[in-house]
């Protein structure tokens, strides 16, 4: 429990770090553009805009809530819902302006957007989909001011650094600029103003309420409101209203930062890529402009090797979750001794995944960042009773098991197709036993303009911490629909009635709050392009091209080397099971079973210890466990642990399975678990089953008839 802890204590940091900065960009930006009207909203029973004029050849006719639902969003895109910064070329954050609430989503954007953009108009450009919103030659002309540009801000020190850009853009003024500080030092005021005056105007921040102190009062957050700024500053501030001391603390608390962040600037990369892809196809790659524009988008990403090599984390075999250039660090927090503590990309099971997995393969990057991020998995009780294994989310949520998009071939790799349709079915019997039109995920929830990631399924989430579990949203259905396209149409047919409330004009809203039906309305660029793109669905065949198309192919099928098979009761593997002192753990075995007793568990355990000192190959591969069992056993661990297994930073994730033990009645039970095809299982010296909390002080009588890892056979479905 130790480690889950600290890495909750870790994970909330995160999410607060990511809080702060969405809260940044809503409500702080200096220049808000003007509130734009909304577009009419269809209201339940009147008809969805027709798609006459729009033309999706991956889409089947015969799923027609799907394509219907793929129209809506389409006309996201619409000219008069003027969604597109007609200066960058940059899509804009969201739909949503409203300054009484704080809300500026037009006013600025984030990496993943444009990815999300860039890749939408070279489907468009290919011909994957028409729309009578842009043309083809539009869509062109438009994708290469849009990479123009991205060129431009690469380049520049105040946007970016080490050629990786911050994950926010200022696009209020018609110039971009990066985000505002969401801090403060103190030295900074006393190398102005000197000590005992910066003291002064520091404690005067602190009444005022535009700073709230911490690390021992030498650094602040900064609270930015209505009553924040040049014209605010009265009561406690007043002494220092004159204009030349007002500049020099607002310049300071209004600086202008680059935040890079590893995962925005990796969605960004892979978007490139499959952009190139999707530029490479027959009839399109040698028409006039098209290879220029591959070239330019291969030379961004060229470029970008700079900055991720200062991301690796060398010596701990991970990315730094992203890097203050600014302050020139790392991401990260100040524990209770007041060091500094830097984060990592970690964790597997996240959106973090298939982008990781391509600036590994594109840049040659050490596999070991994949290899070292832990997981869990969780089993979950279907409606029919069965049991079923996911692989958890940290916050529960469909973002974080599916990703915005499924694009690094992993439905052509059994186990990966097999985990992922496991996570859709979830989610599908999660949602229809609930009556909720979509998905449990990272969302606007529906209460007030709250943003968060603790919108997900309890049962399979690795958070101690409750869950928002009436707040639907639609974007995830894209990358569900790429897993199981006739699960999902079904799914969309049955909800319909109630999906079709969220259509409008400019595109589905985020989703519908279960408790009172009501509808969340509120619309973002990054999760109604992951709609959209999911179900065209063209993102691994893109990333296919383009990797082929550099040779880089082979170093992808080496992350996802699945296993040859492995019997962990064979006679070559050292079995071994412990107890507490007071009440010791009695063993045997046999040729094909493995027996343990004890009257009390007191932290027992039992080990399979491979004989090959480079350990056994688990990747990718079916877990069979057999047992027979006296009584229940209502919480079980099946611990995974590499060769080396001093993990290479303090406070790692153990890749752990949560299982239980049913009392068998003298049968022998089975426990199928998919494992995924990661590098992280390829060498695994230990499989140790344990006993949760809950199992303490019980007695055990227990026999493991058959523990093997063998090769999952199948194909990957393509959908025409």
């Amino acid at each position: 429990m130790g480690i889950i802890s600290s890495r909750t204590t870790r994970a909330l940091r995160q999410q607060r770090c990511a809080a702060r900065g969405l809260l940044l960009v809503l409500t702080a930006l200096l220049s808000p553009v003007n509130t734009m009207s909304h577009a009419a909203i269809n209201e339940p029973g009147q008809s969805s805009p027709g798609e006459t004029q729009l033309h999706f050849p991956t889409v089947p006719p015969q799923h027609r809530h799907a394509r219907e639902l793929l129209t809506s969003a389409m006309r996201y895109l619409a000219p008069e819902n003027r969604m597109i910064d007609p200066i960058s070329g940059y899509p804009f954050e969201g739909w949503n302006q409203d300054q009484a609430k704080g809300l500026y989503l037009r006013s600025f954007t984030q990496l993943t957007a444009i990815g999300q953009y860039m890749e939408l108009l070279a489907n468009i450009i290919t011909g994957t989909c028409d729309t009578p919103f842009l043309s083809r030659k539009q869509a062109l002309a438009n994708l290469a001011h849009l990479v123009k540009n991205l060129r431009q801000d690469q380049r520049d020190p105040k946007l970016s650094a080490g050629n990786l850009l911050g994950n926010f853009l200022d696009l209020a003024t018609g110039k971009r600029l990066g985000p505002l500080a969401v801090d403060v030092e103190k030295h900074k005021l006393q190398g102005t103003f000197g000590r005992d005056k910066a003291a002064a105007i520091w404690k005067a921040l602190e009444v005022k309420g535009w700073i709230i102190p911490r690390s021992n009062d030498l650094e602040a957050d900064i609270v930015r409101s209505a009553k924040y700024g040049w014209d605010h500053f009265d009561g406690p501030l007043a002494p220092f209203g004159d204009n030349a001391t007002k500049q020099k603390i607002m310049d300071i608390l209004d600086q202008r930062v680059v935040m890079v962040v590893f995962i925005d600037n990796a969605n960004l990369s892979a978007a490139a890529a499959k952009s190139i892809g999707a530029l490479l196809s027959p009839g399109i790659k040698d028409q006039a402009e098209i290879p220029e524009l591959r070239r330019e988008l291969e030379r961004f990403l060229e470029d970008q090797l700079e900055g991720y090599a200062r991301l690796l984390d060398a010596q701990a075999g991970q990315f730094y979750f992203g890097q203050d250039a600014t302050k020139d660090r790392h991401f990260g927090w100040v524990d209770l001794q007041g060091k500094w503590v830097t984060g990592h990309v970690d964790y597997l099971v996240n959106e973090f995944r298939g982008p990781a997995t391509f600036v590994v393969t594109r840049f040659g990057l050490p596999i070991d960042a994949i290899k070292n991020l832990g997981f869990k998995m969780k089993p979950y009780r279907m409606r029919d009773a069965r049991e079923v294994y996911v692989l958890a989310p940290w916050e529960g949520s469909a973002f974080q098991a599916l990703g915005l998009e499924l694009a690094m071939t992993e439905l052509e790799r059994p186990s990966w197709r097999k985990l992922l349709e496991n996570v859709v079915d979830v989610e599908i019997d999660y949602s229809t036993r609930r009556k909720l039109p979509g998905f449990l995920s990272e969302s606007y929830s529906g209460e007030g303009v709250q943003y968060t990631g603790s919108v997900g399924i309890p049962d399979i989430t690795v958070s101690p911490l409750p869950r928002i579990t009436d707040a639907a949203s639609l974007y995830t259905l894209g990358a569900a629909y790429s897993v199981a396209p006739e699960k999902i149409e079904q799914f969309l047919a049955a909800n319909w009635p109630l999906i079709a409330r969220l259509l409008t004009e400019h595109g589905p809203w985020e989703g519908l709050k279960a408790a009172n039906r009501e509808v969340i309305r509120f619309q973002t660029t990054a999760h109604t392009l992951a709609l959209i793109l999911g179900l065209l669905g063209t993102g691994s065949d893109h990333m296919k091209a383009y990797l082929e198309s550099k040779g880089l192919r082979p170093r992808l099928d080496e992350i996802f080397k699945p296993a040859e098979g492995v019997d962990l009761l064979s006679s070559g593997t050292q079995i071994f099971a412990w107890n507490g002192k007071q009440s010791p753990m009695q063993s045997s075995r046999e040729k094909n079973a493995f027996h343990a007793r004890t009257d009390r568990i007191n932290n027992a355990g039992i080990a399979f210890v491979p004989s090959s000192p480079q350990g056994a190959n688990l990747s990718g591969g079916l877990l069979t466990l057999r047992y027979r069992s006296s009584q229940p056993i209502d919480q079980a661990i099946i611990t995974l642990k590499p060769v080396g297994s001093a993990l290479a930073v303090d406070g790692s994730i153990p890749t752990e399975i949560f299982c239980h033990f049913a009392d068998t009645g003298g049968r022998d039970h089975e426990i199928p678990i998919p494992l995924p095809a990661t590098p992280g299982l390829t060498r695994i010296k230990e499989v140790v089953i344990t006993f949760g909390p809950e199992s303490q002080a019980r007695p055990i009588d227990l026999s493991i008839t058959h523990l093997r890892v063998a090769p999952i056979v199948g194909e990957g479905v393509h959908r025409q």
